[in-house]
């Protein structure tokens, strides 16, 4: 109890910081990391309504990349949440930027490099040159960036829109995987203030949208291109339809019984992305991110997952010299057998011999 209670100080004296800045003197753009999770894209949204309710400012909130996954692209839809595609605004025209579920110079945001980042709210690992921006609060303890803005507008005694509410709940329930993974005393708290507040039917239709039928061709191909060891499980998929895929591919590998550790990459737009997954709740996958990624590419993550990216026109390595390497690197580090990885395709095949008997008696 007293760590929850020096984390709500700790949270008020972060927004008298934030409400100590002079956001009053030219526009504000609130930027998502690319291709935004549901985490991202509602904390985005509760940031801007609260700037909006507090100092009355008209924030405009921006994504890179692609909204690809079909419950985000629905989350965004059904709820209505304004967001332009960084092609429509001229950076140039915005006094401050306010990077949100991200840090400045982790590769994964389109900050211009002439650019400072002047507030940053994030839960991941805290960075050196984030202490550079004006105002900053990683708050690496929580599950969620959701729950952080969650308890800005509850210590402000805001009231909470049903689709902003709406909106916080599924980014939580999405990055913690239904409160089952790193979900502190405050994520809980927040999880139950929002969920009277939240349009279940809405929840319900984000969470199951309809799936168009290239998802499922470009399942059975990540499915084929799998390896299987002892404990481990690695995808290994060319092109991708969206980069969400990717990280879509470890979690759900990490579901297999008996895995600990899940690799997936696929490529788009000349971007191989990478995730990693594990079961371990004392992993530091974050680590093992930036170690399997040395000489290749950027990447970060925190506790059980992790995310990073490689530019294939910055490499004279191909794509599949990089898989090679990125598998030996990480089965190295989680301490799995090369020889014991076998194709998942060979695994169907002795499943379906060893129930032949089975289905015929």
């Amino acid at each position: 109890m007293s760590d929850l209670r020096a984390m709500k100080a700790r949270i008020r004296e972060s927004l008298k910081r934030l409400f100590a800045l002079p956001l009053n003197e030219g526009a504000l753009l609130i930027l998502t990391h690319d291709n935004p999770d549901p985490d991202c894209i509602a904390s985005s949204a509760a940031m801007r309504y609260l700037l909006k309710k507090r100092r009355n400012l008209d924030a405009t909130t921006a994504y890179s990349g692609i909204i690809g996954r079909a419950e985000n692209r629905a989350m965004v839809r059904l709820l209505d949440l304004p967001m332009k595609h960084v092609r429509e605004i001229d950076f140039d025209q915005f006094r401050y930027i306010a990077l949100i579920d991200a840090q400045p110079r982790t590769g994964n945001t389109a900050v211009p490099e002439d650019r400072n980042v002047d507030i940053v709210i994030d839960h991941h690992p805290l960075r050196e040159l984030t202490k550079q921006s004006a105002f900053y609060e990683v708050s690496e303890e929580l599950g969620a960036t959701a729950t952080l803005l969650t308890e800005y507008l509850r210590t402000l005694r805001i009231k909470i829109p049903r689709d902003l509410a709406t909106a916080l709940l599924y980014g939580i329930r999405s990055e913690t995987q239904d409160l089952g993974r790193e979900v502190s005393e405050l994520d809980l708290i927040a999880y139950e203030h929002l969920v009277p507040l939240a349009d279940p039917a809405k929840l319900a239709a984000i969470s199951r949208p309809p799936l168009e039928p290239v998802y499922f061709v470009q399942l059975a191909r990540a499915l084929s291109s799998m390896l299987v060891g002892r404990r481990v499980a690695v995808c290994r998929m060319d092109q991708v339809n969206d980069p969400d895929f990717v990280p879509e591919m470890a979690d759900l590998l990490a579901r297999m019984h008996g895995i600990e550790w899940t690799l997936s990459w696929g490529i788009y737009e000349g971007r191989l992305y990478v995730s990693i997954r594990t079961n371990d709740q004392t992993a530091n996958s974050g680590d093992i991110m930036q170690e399997i990624l040395v000489g290749l590419g950027r990447g970060g993550g925190h506790g059980m997952r992790a995310g990073g990216a490689i530019d294939l026109s910055q490499t004279s390595l191909s794509a599949e010299e990089i898989g090679r390497q990125l598998m030996e690197r990480f089965l190295s580090i989680v301490g799995e057998s090369p020889s014991g990885m076998q194709p998942f395709d060979a695994l169907v095949e002795d499943f379906a011999s060893s129930t032949a008997g089975h289905s015929r008696d």
